[in-house]
């Protein structure tokens, strides 16, 4: 956020240490947004998460929304989308150079991995890199690179805000989104800068409902074996 000047300087003094221009993308303050707007995006009763989104997540979410646009409008055949609580790592150059090599069809690549480590279940060389497919995507958003094709299903799949982004993207089959991992990592998520949501309120302090959490628990964990049998499939 423009108002984060402290994390902004320290991330930008990383990305001109490894010579990356950047662009700037203001993020949305969830504590600004009217009653009626947020009402207009999303509704707990009809949402299939168990919690309560809070203005800080909804925030976030109209964030990425914003980055997925300009990628859009810019035709852009992909970015690197980094928060600013991140740190790059000395290989972050390779990484990104690999990229451009792959010739596997995708969408979005994950390139950090916070707090919950996730199996890799498939792995495709890439350099001295592997492109990974995941048993369960892994959570936070903090470092990931968008295509054109996974920006354009990310905003056809968000005209209505379900859950948070993370989340989101971690139900990848209700975009069709073709998400993969770059390990080794070539950026990690700072653990000594807490999150602009986590400011407002945290996502563990959220009203839930502990019977919907379970039901759709026991739902995630049958769609995503099953989804994921298919993608693999694919990929042999």
């Amino acid at each position: 956020m423009m108002r984060s000047t402290d994390r902004l300087a320290a991330c930008s003094k990383q990305l001109d240490a490894f010579q990356l221009p950047f662009e700037l993308v203001s993020a949305v303050n969830g504590e600004e947004l009217a009653a009626s707007t947020i009402h207009e995006l999303y509704n707990y009763a009809e949402s299939p998460y168990h919690k309560h989104l809070t203005k800080g997540e909804i925030g976030c979410y109209l964030s990425h929304i914003r980055v997925w646009q300009k990628i859009v409008d810019e035709q852009l055949d992909y970015a690197l989308v980094l928060e600013d609580d991140v740190l790059l790592q000395d290989n972050i150059q390779q990484g990104l150079d690999a990229i451009q090599d792959i010739r596997q069809p995708w969408d979005l690549i994950k390139l950090a991995e916070a707090p919950i480590k996730r199996k890799a279940v498939h792995t495709l060389p890439l350099n001295e890199f592997s492109l990974v497919s995941y048993n369960k995507v892994p959570s936070r958003t903090c470092a990931q690179v968008i295509s054109l094709s996974g920006a354009k299903k990310l905003l056809a799949n968000s005209t209505k805000i379900k859950r948070p982004i993370d989340i989101e993207i971690q139900h990848w089959w209700a975009s069709n989104l073709k998400v993969f991992g770059l390990q080794p990592y070539i950026v990690k998520a700072n653990k000594q800068v807490e999150s602009e949501i986590d400011r407002t309120r945290s996502r563990e302090q959220s009203n839930q409902s502990r019977f919907r959490k379970f039901i759709r628990s026991v739902q995630f964990y049958f769609k995503n074996k099953s989804e994921l049998k298919k993608r693999l499939r694919q990929l042999k």
